[in-house]
């Protein structure tokens, strides 16, 4: 299955989410319809919070959402909430709904209720036909039978109706097993340890939530129901059988808790009575209110999703099986059609093979390539580099198709050093590689805040840093701003040598493991525990996607990749699973050595006894399935148990003790299952076949176990009879230290000669399989040289190699001029000019004629851009240096980048945003302590550079550095002034840059809400962007409302700041728009967005101006003049990706003034940076770091200012 196998003898079931519901459409543009993929798609809490964001839209988009979970229980699960959704028109079961997803004690009430529906779903699945007839079937499909064969099983061990003894030992079974999980927790967390990962549902007001949710979460381990009222609860009497292991050993995942999936920050934040989801009137609120918050919002998603349903705009399929597989075999039907097989098996541990017979795939009406594809926390357990070479060619080729990762587990000390250790090497070479880029690395921009996993981590549990470090990262396609309807990925050509050492420092980073003298020299405790997510057949898919993204000698390339193998002695293993990856290389076609390209029988004498005589045709490779007996297992299961591991397995050909040459070979690709074993054809020969009628229980059961796996044929007949095969673990310390006493040095749980036909079987392929499975690469419709409009020019894109580091130092970009008029324009002499769009794209424009873009796979540094000219060869060659991850930061004026995608506008790293389903802050009160959040979440937009740069202004920084760090201080003095929690409140804000001479644009605030999918808040605002022509008719109205109770505050910006916020500004309205383009825009005419940022010349264009509500500001002198000329807009805190760098320590804050990060260099309440008289601000006599523009600002600040004021020096 391209990754090590594991015995998982001991499971976590994850019924139930364990981060916030996120809307997976908010980096889409509105109304068009979706094709989400979701891989290890969990709980169905992302899809209906998904669902109720768009029902708020003004028009709610079609969705059609592929789901993928390998536990079955979890789909079925599913699909009964979302039925009973269906079912409940009216809301009036959503108690019984709530208790029967999220508690494992229920009451009879609700029981009677799951075993009524499971029933009833058992009536209408007797086959995928008859589903999909349904009124269920309309909605919700299964991709295959024998999926939708798994959830029945689960549905009837759900729903049977059991009596008597029946009953009796039913009940018991489930009680059991609760018993033990809840043991388990126990002995996990203890009683006292605090479990305080509910903040991220609290955030961004958590700080007064961590004491209530650790409560909430031990009454729902020690009760099983959030319900906490004693008489109800008392209720809950009965095992939920949906949260009740029906095989195997699995335990309820010591961290579930429903209040998770939520977003109860509304009960912390003061939230206005008439808003969507409004929480506590209480500052403190009970236990029951915060339950109550997740329920109502879980109410309002099912109300959504039954709208959704009901106006045919949505449709879910549902596959039960490995993502890794199932991403392979959507690529193969892309590629092949239907009719071929994947040849993929459904999970690592069954001989199920995966073969989607849905109708809609068979006629290939389902979504094979997406705009969304989301693949939750799996890089944790499958490995970054799998998932993203499997994903990467089914998104969708657009600016902003998505493909989401989260992790949960850490694995780095700082986030900082994540990537390059996820993507197995450099990042700029390896995204470009993958076809894809991390949007907020490439931005150093986030639109969540570090601040919340800070807390985490400076709080003692188990979430803290022995576990938990949570990362959302999104990736997308390298940015190709165009107006043709379909985008394609350049190929990248390389030459040989290049390309052959980045593939090798690829395989040195993902076979790290391996290299003993790194991992007990410097690899982090946390690593050495770790799993390895990697084998020989991972690496070798990865080359399958490289082949198609580039173009190369391939051949040569492959050779040179093996003598670099050949010449190097860090891998322990290298030279015993080197066979391993030669088989796979010449299996994909990549490339054969010459022991695979002869014919095995050449190599030595045909056999004459043992397994391999009757062979008439032996192909290069065959599949060995050995037998291992339940009684070698036992031993090995109650050892796992005992010690609590789940260690990788691995099969191992050898020579006999007694052979005169020793060897080895080792191959970590293979496939178990367990079960009896059915052989077809003659024993020793070609036609044999054999298949394994499996047993469900697998560990838990007691049938032998079957591990098959693919070698050279020519290995085998090296000893035919004499040579042995074992099953194995992998030595590391770890593994080597938890079982070398009980299995011996070689940790072979189980070996038998070759000759040993009880226990060894040799076939063409694999069990059940006719073929080797499918790996693919990109669609080669989707990788192709660019060819510019009217076909006037043609792009390649080169690559240089550091051959030193394998990491690409720079590109050339040459633009083929293929017109002939341009062709005589530039053998003419024509003048070209080169201008910068982003860091990934420039534009090479002819005098007198066309332009040309040049686009780079990943951010290269402007300064140090080249541009060669070839007259007589009628080219354009744009040379840079690639920036490295270092450099990234860097690229600071690079924020919030839109560009048009198919002639309309797109955001590349803002989320789009429904203001009007956002709940709304209650400011009435500022000093409120419900507000104070406020100024502990604010500061963290600062990375802890900045930090430093903003506190001392003496240090030395580029001027956009500078200008970035200015840019989040005049967010957070809007922010803070509309709340009103640092002086008087203020709407009104003008951004008055002197150096070009005064105001450019005025802002007017209406409200402040929380962004609970970002968990974070924004301001729902609008802007008067100020131009020369527009200026004559709008004096009369800015003077007006100079002279209101509405004057502006001012918020003074250097020149490059001021570019950042004109930059700012159409990403900011395009993410709310509720109003569409014109056949006329601007953006479009003029194909730049923004339009200027020069003075007196217009940034946004005229499409939404005058849109605001009539209702958006409280009337005052010259508003509804000025208001015709404004557009409304979302303005969210800008905060640093802690993938970039360093998050900001929050004790500094607290040692430089107070929680709210005071900024040293204006004044402390109202944020002037000087005195009524212009001169400089006054500190505070005794910390000498609180400054005050007068004595009164300095008084009323005092109250909270003398709880941290420490006399200089202390």
């Amino acid at each position: 299955m391209l990754a090590p196998e594991i015995a998982n003898l001991v499971q976590f079931f994850y019924p139930i989410g364990n981060t916030p519901a996120v809307s997976l459409t908010q980096d889409l543009p509105p109304k068009k319809k979706a094709d989400l993929l979701l891989l290890g798609c969990g709980d169905v809490r992302h899809i209906l919070f998904t669902v109720h964001t768009e029902q708020h839209g003004r028009d709610p988009r079609p969705l059609d959402v592929t789901c993928c979970d390998v536990d079955t229980a979890v789909i079925a699960r599913n699909i009964v909430l979302l039925s009973l959704v269906l079912d409940d028109v009216d809301g009036a079961n959503d108690q019984l709904i709530w208790n029967i997803f999220y508690h494992f004690r229920i009451d009879e009430g609700s029981l009677d209720l799951l075993q009524r529906q499971t029933t009833k779903l058992l009536s209408l699945s007797t086959s995928l036909h008859t589903w999909q007839q349904t009124e269920y079937g309309r909605v919700i499909r299964m991709c295959d039978r024998i999926s939708l064969e798994r959830v029945r099983d689960m549905w009837r061990f759900y729903g049977e109706k059991r009596e008597g003894d029946v009953l009796r030992h039913f009940k018991k079974k489930l009680d059991d097993g609760m018993r033990v999980s809840q043991e388990f927790q126990k002995s996990v967390i203890g009683d006292k340890m605090s479990v305080i990962t509910g903040i991220r549902a609290a955030a961004p007001a958590c700080l007064q939530a961590t004491r209530a949710l650790g409560d909430l979460y031990k009454n729902y381990w020690a009760f099983g129901t959030t319900d906490t009222d004693k008489t109800t609860r008392s209720l809950s009497v009965n095992s939920n059988p949906m949260f009740a292991p029906k095989d195997g050993n699995m335990f309820l995942h010591y961290g579930t808790d429903p209040v998770l999936g939520f977003h109860i920050g509304s009960c912390y934040a003061r939230i206005k009575p008439t808003s969507p989801e409004s929480g506590s009137s209480s500052a403190n609120p009970e236990l029951h209110e915060i339950v109550k918050t997740a329920k109502t919002e879980f109410g309002t998603w099912t109300k959504s999703f039954r709208a959704h349903s009901k106006a045919d705009l949505i449709t879910l399929r549902f596959f039960i099986g490995d993502a890794v597989a199932f991403a392979y075999a959507l690529q193969q039907i892309r590629t092949t059609g239907p009719s071929k097989s994947s040849h993929l098996y459904r999970d690592r541990y069954h001989f199920e093979p995966l073969v989607l017979d849905d109708e809609s795939y068979l006629k290939t009406s389902a979504p094979l390539v997406f705009d969304i594809i989301d693949t939750s926390n799996l890089i944790d357990h499958l490995g970054a580099l799998n998932l993203l070479t499997a994903t990467s060619p089914l998104l969708r080729s657009s600016l902003s198709a998505t493909v989401y990762s989260e992790k949960l587990v850490r694995t780095q000390e700082t986030q900082i050093s994540l990537l390059e250790t996820l993507l197995c090497g450099d990042m700029p070479t390896v995204t470009s590689l993958l076809g894809l880029v991390p949007v907020e690395v490439a931005t150093s921009s986030a639109f969540s805040s570090a601040g919340d996993e800070a807390l985490c981590q400076d709080t003692p549990g188990p979430s803290s840093k022995a576990g938990q470090v949570f990362s959302r990262i999104a990736w997308k396609r390298p940015l190709n701003p165009a107006d043709v309807a379909v985008n394609t990925l350049g190929l990248i050509h390389f030459d040989s040598a290049g390309l052959a050492q980045v593939l090798y420092r690829v395989l040195l980073k993902m076979f790290a493991h391996e290299d003993v003298s790194k991992l007990l020299a410097r690899m982090q405790s946390t690593q050495i525990q770790s799993l390895p997510t990697y084998n020989r057949a991972s690496f070798v898919a990865f080359l399958c996607l490289v082949k198609t993204r580039t173009s190369t000698g391939w051949d040569k390339t492959m050779q040179e990749l093996l003598d670099l193998m050949d010449q190097d002695n860090s891998l322990a293993f290298a030279n015993t699973y080197m066979q391993e990856l030669c088989l796979w290389m010449h299996l994909k076609g990549l490339h054969s050595v010459d022991i695979l390209k002869r014919p095995p029988y050449s190599l030595t004498s045909h056999p004459q006894t043992g397994t391999l005589e009757g062979w008439q045709n032996m192909p290069p490779m065959v599949s060995v399935t050995l037998r291992v007996p339940r009684s070698k297992l036992d031993p090995f299961i109650a050892e796992t148990i005992k010690v609590g591991v789940t260690p990788p397995l691995h099969a191992i050909l050898q020579s006999s003790p007694r052979a005169a040459s020793q060897w080895q070979n080792m191959f970590a690709e293979t496939q178990i299952g367990f079960g009896n074993l059915k052989a077809k054809g003659s024993r020793h020969s070609d036609s044999f076949e054999v298949e394994i009628e499996e047993d469900q229980l697998g560990w838990k059961g007691k049938s032998p176990m079957f591990i098959s796996f693919y070698v050279p044929s020519w290995i085998l007949l090296q000893e035919p009879c004499s040579a042995t095969v074992s099953l194995a673990i992998p030595h590391s310390p770890t593994t080597t230290r938890t079982f070398a006493s009980s299995l011996g040095h070689s940790l072979s749980i189980f070996t038998a000669k070759q000759e040993e036909v009880a226990h060894v079987y040799i076939t063409k392929n694999q069990p059940h399989q006719s073929d080797v499975m499918s790996i693919h690469g990109f669609y080669p419709e989707d990788v192709k040289n660019e060819v510019g409009p009217d076909r006037n020019s043609e792009t390649t894109v080169t690559a240089t190699v550091n051959e030193k580091t394998g990491q690409i130092s720079s590109f050339a970009t040459r633009v083929q001029i293929l017109s002939e008029q341009s062709k005589a324009l530039l053998r003419d002499g024509s003048e070209i000019t080169q201008s910068l769009r982003s860091p990934f794209n420039y534009a090479l424009a002819l005098k007198n004629g066309p332009s040309f873009n040049a686009n780079f796979p990943a951010p290269v540094l402007d300064s140090t851009v080249r541009v060669r000219i070839a007259r007589k060869s009628s080219y354009l060659e744009l040379v840079a240096d690639v920036a490295k991850s270092t450099d990234w930061s860097g690229l600071r004026s690079f924020m919030y980048p839109v560009f048009l995608d198919s002639g309309s506008p797109a955001l590349w790293n803002m989320p789009h945003v429904n203001l009007s389903s956002l709940p709304t802050i209650d400011l009435t009160n500022p000093s409120s302590e419900r507000l104070q959040w406020l100024r502990t979440h604010l500061p963290t937009m600062w990375s802890a550079p900045e930090t430093a740069l903003k506190f001392n202004p003496s240090l030395p920084a580029p001027p956009k550095t500078r200008a970035r760090v200015d840019f989040k201080d005049g967010l957070f003095h809007m922010f803070l002034g509309f709340s009103g929690t640092a002086g008087p409140q203020a709407s009104v804000y003008a951004i008055d840059c002197p150096e070009e001479k005064g105001v450019q644009m005025v802002v007017f605030v209406s409200n402040m809400l929380l962004d609970i999918s970002n968990r974070t808040v924004v301001l729902d605002a609008a802007v008067l962007p100020l131009y020369t022509d527009l200026m004559p008719q709008i004096l009369p109205a800015l003077q007006d409302m100079a002279n209101s109770t509405h004057s502006p505050k001012s918020i003074r910006t250097s020149k490059d700041e001021l570019h950042l916020w004109k930059e700012a500004l159409p990403a900011w309205t395009e993410r709310c728009r509720s109003w569409s383009h014109k056949s006329n825009c601007e953006y479009t005419a003029t194909g730049k967005i923004p339009l200027s940022i020069k003075f007196g010349e217009r940034v946004l264009c005229s499409c939404g101006k005058g849109t605001v509500p009539t209702d958006f500001m409280p009337e005052f002198d010259g508003w509804k003049a000025l208001a015709k000329h404004c557009v409304r807009m979302a303005i969210s805190p800008a905060f640093a990706s802690a993938l970039v760098e360093k998050p900001i320590d929050l004790s500094v804050l607290s040692s430089a003034g107070d929680a709210s990060g005071e900024d040293l260099n204006s004044c402390q309440v109202c944020g002037k940076d000087e005195d009524a008289n212009g001169s400089g601000l006054r500190n505070c006599s005794r910390c000498h770091k609180a400054k005050y523009c007068s004595r009164d600002c300095q008084k009323a600040d005092w109250k909270k200012h003398k709880k941290v004021c420490k006399a200089d020096g202390n």
